[in-house]
């Protein structure tokens, strides 16, 4: 498992922030739960990129959800 150095407080008002921001998308979604991981076994909840990404990861499924499936 890799360690992490403790963030900073800029860091962990970021992390915050982002954390708000998926809890939104995920209620937006109506996602109830999910589970994800990393490949190096950390926390990805502490990881900004990683919290960034799977808000990322619910609204572009959500969108395509809406908007239907695309033609190739």
């Amino acid at each position: 498992m890799t360690e992490r150095a403790p963030l900073t407080p800029a860091q962990q008002a970021d992390l915050e922030e982002a954390w708000a921001e998926l809890r939104q998308a995920a209620q937006e979604a109506g996602v109830k739960s999910f589970r994800a991981c990393t490949r190096d076994g950390s926390r990805w909840e502490e990881n900004l990129d990683s919290v960034r990404a799977m808000t990322r990861t619910i609204k572009g499924i959500q969108k395509d959800t809406t908007e239907g499936p695309k033609d190739p």
